[in-house]
């Protein structure tokens, strides 16, 4: 069997290949109480994707807010906003899905 390895050339890969991943290895929501807009997946796509752009939070949101493709793969209805990423990468951070930056 021969194994296919995909190089990130564009935001949308590493977008769809950092969804795939969380779907297999993370929880959908963060807790069952906290808002339900966003899964905990698509944030850390997100945040994912942040790192591999190397932007801060705000840039990444510009990035989503222009490109529809991203959101369309993401499954975004609307772009999560500066706090709810800051705090989403922490609890990603501190349950050891992201390394610290």
């Amino acid at each position: 069997m021969r194994t296919e390895i995909r190089t990130p050339s564009s935001a949308v890969v590493v977008a769809q290949d950092a969804l795939a991943e969380a779907n297999e290895s993370m929880p959908k929501y963060a807790h069952p109480l906290l808002s339900k807009d966003f899964t905990e997946r698509q944030l850390y796509a997100i945040l994912a994707l942040r790192r591999f752009l190397k932007i801060d939070i705000q840039a990444v949101m510009r990035e989503l807010a222009d490109s529809p493709d991203l959101c369309e793969v993401l499954g975004l209805e609307r772009i999560p906003d500066y706090a709810t990423l800051f705090h989403a990468e922490e609890r990603l951070i501190r349950k050891g899905f992201l390394e610290k930056a």
